[in-house]
């Protein structure tokens, strides 16, 4: 018998009842059922270990009710985090040998993800958070975000460039768009997952008790902590910024990437060079992205849908880091390697 069916079957009062209902809506707890999980764990505590040795030293699995902190705490990165980092699970071969998947075409949105997380977790002092409660928050911050961006960013950009692209609309098939892609539904199982546990930044697991939770692993610790021109200085300081990426970010994220996802760094490198030898429009690149994808196994049936999904993708994360350049031409696009791009193809 499931979890979810054992609680059906527990009768309360009406009275217990709407004093526990009143303790969920306070934010004590997460639910009804939360509650349950947690009286009965507590419980069999008391029976196993004795009441007096219990009332000193047990921990009581409840989420304290605060208030509501502000964007501007929760985004602003600890002097000193002291968060107890997971291991970094091994990804599985057919994630490794394949490019992030194009409809995730920014990877700053993840560094907003994280500075959440890491701000959860350094309240809570705990290595895990909840996921359901974690991911209703991020939506809603992620959301706040770009309206903030859309309405303050005052650089002249090309379509493209904006420092709010791949941060959610207000409305529930963006927002669940976006967890899908930065935060996860559950532990990593397809190359299409969410880019935070894709690239090996957070850990997703999923508890005995039945609880799915999310955590940091070293990597994700590190690169949260690193200076982020579009949180802490376009946000928090409401400074004009050149691009949402540092020098240092993306320099992290190149590393990491080649060592975790080192087809998607291979394919990076494979649409730079194309564009250096003269595939640079995208009509141009079509043919030599499908070519380059006929190669891989993706796991997913390869269609000119498909290429152009994965084109457009790698051509955002390329721009965002400033890799790549898009200039305008009427209607038409041409890009340029830039001058970090030459360096990047230059390694090889």
């Amino acid at each position: 018998m499931e979890v979810k069916e054992v609680l059906l079957l527990v009768k309360l009062d009406k009275t217990t009842y709407a004093k526990i209902e009143d303790l969920v809506k306070k934010g004590d707890y997460l639910s009804i059922e939360n509650f349950v999980q947690v009286a009965v764990k507590n419980q069999l505590l008391l029976e196993t270990e004795g009441r007096i040795e219990v009332a000193g030293r047990r921990r009581v699995q409840r989420t304290v009710r605060t208030e509501r902190s502000p964007l501007s705490t929760i985004l602003c990165a600890p002097k000193k985090a002291q968060v107890q980092e997971l291991g970094t699970p091994l990804l599985d071969e057919s994630i490794k040998n394949a490019p992030i998947w194009g409809q995730i075409n920014r990877l700053a949105p993840a560094k907003l993800v994280l500075r959440i997380l890491l701000s959860n977790l350094s309240a809570a002092k705990d290595r895990f958070v909840d996921l359901r409660r974690f991911s209703a928050e991020v939506a809603e911050q992620a959301t706040k975000f770009r309206r903030f961006a859309k309405k303050n960013d005052k650089m002249r950009r090309i379509r493209g460039e904006e420092v709010y692209v791949g941060f959610p609309k207000k409305g529930p098939s963006s927002q669940q768009r976006f967890l899908n892609y930065y935060v996860g539904k559950g532990p990593l199982r397809k190359w299409t997952d969410s880019i935070i546990t894709g690239l090996s930044l957070g850990n997703i697991k999923e508890m005995e008790d039945g609880s799915t939770v999310l955590g940091l692993t070293e990597a994700g610790l590190k690169f949260a902590l690193l200076h982020s021109p579009l949180i802490d200085d376009f946000f928090l300081k409401r400074k004009q910024i050149d691009a949402p990426l540092s020098s240092d970010e993306v320099s992290f994220l190149m590393n990491h990437i080649k060592s975790v996802r080192p087809r998607e760094y291979e394919f990076l490198v494979f649409i730079l060079g194309s564009i250096k030898k003269g595939d640079d429009t995208p009509i141009k690149l079509k043919s030599r992205v499908f070519d380059y994808l006929k190669g891989i196994k993706l796991h997913i049936r390869l269609s000119e849908k498909v290429a152009n999904t994965m084109q457009v993708g790698a051509i955002g994360r390329l721009v965002e880091m400033r890799l790549l350049k898009i200039k305008k031409q009427a209607q038409k696009s041409k890009y340029s390697v830039t001058e970090k791009g030459e360096k990047l193809i230059g390694r090889l």
